[in-house]
C-alpha cells in the first residue's frame, strides 16, 4: 500500500479559511471512485506547548499500489481536484508531497 502525504504550511491568519476549504473540497471531486483508492485522512494542526505554533495541515491518501496512484494523477478527477486552488497568500510555502510504502499496519 502507498501513502501520500501532502503538507500545507498555512499563514496563521488564514488557518480557519483553509480549514473550511479543506473540509468542503478535499476528496469531493471523484477521489473515492478511483480504482485502487483506499482512504483519505485530513489532519489539522494543534498547538502543543512548549512547541511553537503549528500551522501545517496534512492530507494523507492511501492507495493499493503505485500504479493506482499514478493512474489517479493522470485522471480527470485529479485535474478537477486541483482546479481553483486557494489564494497563494494563504500559504507560507508551496505544498510538499511525500510518498511512502506502508511497511506495517497495527
Amino acid at each position: 500500500m502507498i501513502a501520500v502525504f501532502t503538507k500545507f504550511q498555512v499563514n496563521e491568519q488564514y488557518k480557519e479559511d483553509f480549514k473550511k476549504h479543506a473540509l468542503e473540497r478535499f476528496g469531493q471531486k471523484g477521489l473515492q471512485e478511483q480504482e485502487g483508492f483506499v482512504k483519505m485522512e485530513l489532519l489539522f494542526p494543534v498547538d502543543f506547548p512548549p512547541n511553537r505554533k503549528n500551522n501545517q495541515f496534512i492530507l494523507i491518501t492511501y492507495w493499493k499500489d503505485m500504479k493506482a496512484l499514478m493512474d489517479y494523477t493522470n485522471s480527470e478527477a485529479f485535474r478537477k481536484a486541483h482546479e481553483n486552488p486557494p489564494p497563494k497568500e494563504w500559504f507560507t510555502a508551496p505544498p510538499t508531497i511525500e510518498v511512502y510504502e506502508v511497511a506495517k499496519e497495527g
